[in-house]
């Protein structure tokens, strides 16, 4: 056990385990959510719309309806993600009893906001890949007869390994360069950073 907390202590690790976590965690508020929704009534209600549209597109047969619950999915699950993950990634690297057992010195000047947004911008530049995955084998299997739940637990669990990979080798990459090039630099400085430094003396 101890030998995985050390692990843990290394900031990539600690955040690929935090993306993966919080990737998991708002799957399961999604399936929820989406399950509840359709056992309730509420989400052909939501959808209804659109559900008496169809689209032909090389010989397959698109149901809008279909494309409406993906949509609905896309939109749950975003904030649910974003916010586990601000809360993970502040337990992990910036509450107090914490930050001086990371080990890496190229983020040790970000603060939690800046720090946690640089992960999401990173995330960010992936979702298109992690979405189109997700989306694609959910829709695909509404469009087989699949239940709601199976359909995004299924599709959600495949696009986040994918991204899960490619984001890994990313930030091995940018672990290798931060002597180089800081973290810091690539964000900006502080506001504080910005002040002429007989100002920050007088502070």
């Amino acid at each position: 056990m101890r030998r995985l907390l050390g692990w843990y202590d290394h900031r990539i690790v600690n955040v690929n385990v935090n993306v993966l976590l919080a990737g998991g965690i708002a799957l399961v508020i999604t399936v929820a959510i989406m399950h509840t929704l359709e056992r309730t009534g509420l989400l052909a209600e939501l959808t209804s719309w659109a559900a008496s549209h169809r689209v032909g597109a090389m010989g397959y047969e698109v149901q809008m309806g279909k494309v409406a619950v993906s949509g609905l999915t896309l939109i749950v699950d975003l904030v649910a993600d974003v916010a586990v993950y601000y809360g993970l990634h502040w337990l992990a690297n910036h509450m107090p009893s914490r930050r001086h057992k990371i080990k890496t010195n190229a983020y040790a000047d970000l603060t939690f906001m800046r720090d946690a947004t640089l992960v999401q911008f990173e995330r960010a530049l992936l979702s298109p890949l992690l979405y189109a995955i997700a989306l694609t084998i959910q829709n695909k299997m509404l469009h087989e007869g699949w239940g709601v739940a199976w359909a995004t637990g299924v599709g959600f669990a495949v696009g986040i390994i994918m991204c899960r990979l490619i984001h890994t080798l990313w930030m091995m990459r940018a672990e290798r360069e931060a002597g180089r090039t800081s973290a810091a630099d690539v964000v900006g400085p502080d506001r504080a950073d910005a002040k002429p430094a007989s100002e920050r003396k007088a502070g």
